[in-house]
């Protein structure tokens, strides 16, 4: 398994968002995101035609992570979703990164049939 602390590093104690890419049973990545990164990308996903749905819904309602983690349900809305957000309106520089990161994890996740997890700590 490989774990990216990259852009948590120096956050410690802030929140902090872990998407966890599973093959069958076993975790096989895990990305650690600064909470700061991963809500400015997600606040900029707009909704569809059927209001909040996929990376952005449990962010954009307020729902509850049950057990401090959600399946993401539809890693191929996600994606879409990833990559057309507006990038102009990231506040971060380090959200492009993070981005691009997130970019290349779901495209695995879809040309592999894999599962993606969100951990909220």
């Amino acid at each position: 398994m490989t774990e990216n602390y990259t852009y948590y590093d120096g956050f410690e104690g802030e929140p902090e968002y872990i998407l966890c890419i599973y093959d069958e049973n076993y975790i096989t990545e895990k990305f650690h995101i600064w909470g700061g990164y991963f809500c400015d990308i997600l606040d900029i996903i707009p909704p569809d035609k059927n209001g909040w749905t996929s990376l952005a819904e449990y962010y954009q309602l307020s729902l509850e992570f049950e057990n401090n983690y959600w399946k993401v349900p539809d890693i191929h809305s996600a994606l879409y979703q990833l990559k057309n957000i507006d990038t102009s309106k990231m506040y971060f520089a380090k959200s492009h990164e993070v981005l691009e990161i997130l970019i290349k994890m779901f495209t695995r996740a879809c040309e592999n049939n894999l599962t993606v997890y969100i951990e909220y700590l």
